[in-house]
């Protein structure tokens, strides 16, 4: 192994080719940030001014998320059961279910503001919760990209993080209209099936009027169930009548039912054509179903799914495999995004998110603050060249030349590949566009190299 490095665990990331990121052009404000400051109309139609958002409790996974992304996680000092990303919110305190609140666990983790929709509830606690003193910013829940827009720009507006929310809404606008550009020359129309499953007894089928409904519709597809709003049982003969051409689920309600093949099982879908070509579909709940901060990209990653026939770029294969959120998030932050998405022939040796669970906190961190340290990371692994897993593979016992002079040794043992003798490579040769990854089990963060 280099002396140059300071091995915390295993290998951080390697490309192969430099991009440049495209110039920006000057875009059209999408928020409305007009009238007082920290200044909001909530849900009720007043007018609410946030005095103190020293500590904030958000009540309801898209809340959560967005005010996450606006850059204010620090200041969260509690989050409801719905809320799942970013993955550290899960360490923090819960104060229930956006729906069936209770005022006094709410109040336990003595917050001064509380951001919300309508969807919290009971009417009651929430009414507890205002008569408190405690400050209440609720704005309305709609499950639509103008809706996602509104509360993006709204709890920016509150929070006093104007120029972040505003580079939010146009980053949510710009995914959506790059969605709409790869449809543009299709023909296809998929009919999509969305059901909702928590277990084989328990499914129900989306009609209109539902977050799956406008999901479905912005991937560029049609709801092959549109005579009734709301859910319904699934039963076999509407499955059957209904004819869709795929099957969408939850990830979570997927793995329910026994995944694809328990599916299947179910009286009345396999003898739809989506059951006889197998074609199923699934994705987080709360990304696919939250209208939050990441609708953009939820939105380009089901056309994708929706629409095989348009070639899948990097990041969305990355995205859609479900390891690599943690690598990916650190790519994007450190502004590298453009090294995923170029014409250059490269090479990608990429961490899973369990390989960043044992990163030391503070090293995350301070990737995440500063985009000079990541760079740092990402650039000194650049290798010289364009490598294939073959290439790799012959390199057995040699080191392998990066552009800042430190190499990396090779050693092929079993069919496994390891990197300065403990970087496993699980999972060689997985082709996608115009690039090889391969999938590690490990994480290496080297010491700044000295030029």
């Amino acid at each position: 192994m280099s002396q140059t490095l300071k091995v915390f665990l295993s290998l951080a990331l390697l490309v192969l080719a430099v991009g440049m990121a495209p110039e920006a052009h000057a875009q059209e404000s999408v928020c409305d940030f007009s009238g007082p400051p920290n200044t909001v109309v909530d849900v009720e139609g007043k007018s609410v001014t946030v005095a103190d958002g020293s500590r904030i409790v958000t009540v309801g996974g898209p809340v959560t998320e967005i005010v996450f992304a606006l850059g204010a996680g620090d200041k969260v000092v509690g989050v409801d059961s719905s809320s799942s990303y970013p993955p550290e919110v899960t360490e923090l305190p819960q104060v229930g279910y956006q729906r069936q609140l209770a005022a006094e666990g709410v109040l336990a983790v003595q917050p001064t503001l509380i951001l919300a929709t309508d969807e919290a509830g009971p009417p009651p606690a929430v009414q507890q919760l205002r008569d408190s003193g405690v400050q209440v910013v609720m704005l309305k829940s709609e499950p639509s990209l103008e809706g996602a827009i509104s509360k993006i720009c709204g709890f920016a507006k509150a929070l006093g993080l104007e120029a972040r929310g505003e580079a939010l809404a146009q980053k949510v606008r710009t995914q959506i209209a790059e969605a709409e550009a790869l449809r543009a020359n299709l023909t296809s129309k998929p009919r999509v099936m969305f059901i909702y499953a928590r277990g084989a007894g328990a499914l129900s089928v989306s009609g209109t009027n539902t977050s799956a409904h406008n999901m479905i519709l912005l991937a560029g597809a049609e709801n092959a169930v549109t005579d009734y709003e709301g859910y319904k049982p699934l039963t076999p003969e509407a499955a059957i009548a209904a004819a869709p051409d795929v099957l969408m689920l939850l990830s979570r309600g997927l793995e329910s039912v026994g995944g694809i093949d328990g599916l299947l099982q179910l009286p009345g879908l396999a003898q739809t054509p989506a059951g006889q070509a197998r074609r199923v579909v699934a994705m987080d709940d709360l990304y696919m179903l939250g209208f939050g901060p990441r609708l953009g990209s939820a939105v380009l990653d089901m056309t994708y799914l929706l629409h095989p026939e348009i070639p899948r770029p990097l990041p969305v294969v990355l995205r859609l495999d479900g390891r690599f959120e943690t690598a990916l998030t650190l790519i994007e932050e450190a502004g590298q995004l453009a090294l995923l998405s170029g014409e250059t022939s490269y090479t990608l040796f990429v961490p899973t998110d369990e390989a960043f669970k044992a990163v030391p906190k503070e090293t995350l961190a301070g990737l995440r603050r500063s985009a000079i340290s990541l760079q740092s990371v990402l650039s000194y692994h650049y290798v010289r060249g364009a490598l294939k897993a073959s290439d790799v593979l012959a390199l057995n016992g040699k080191p392998l030349p990066t552009l800042l002079g430190a190499p990396i040794m090779v050693s092929v043992e079993d069919n496994t590949v390891r990197l300065n003798g403990t970087a496993k490579v699980i999972e060689a040769d997985l082709m996608a566009a115009n690039g090889v990854i391969h999938v590690i089990d490990s994480v290496l963060i080297p010491e700044r190299p000295s030029r």
